[in-house]
């Protein structure tokens, strides 16, 4: 799955193994439930920074050869 344009129902249920729901804690006066999500897929995908992103998008615009893909 490298092309995702819709995160539908299946998609999220193959990337979160589990979520805990904790007990309710009102001890400020408002209430606040802890939520941990745990994902199947963590680690697996370096998410670029902004400049890293800007980067690339420079080195595409000066060197367009370099970067054609084939559908």
């Amino acid at each position: 799955m490298t092309d995702i344009k819709e995160l539908t129902p299946t998609l999220a249920n193959s990337l979160i193994e589990r979520i805990e729901v904790h007990n309710r804690d009102k001890s400020s006066g408002h209430s606040h439930v802890k939520v941990v999500i745990y994902f199947t897929a963590v680690g697996m995908i370096d998410i670029p920074t902004e400049k890293e992103i800007l980067t690339t998008m420079e080195e595409i615009r000066n060197n367009p050869q370099y970067f054609k893909f084939v559908a």
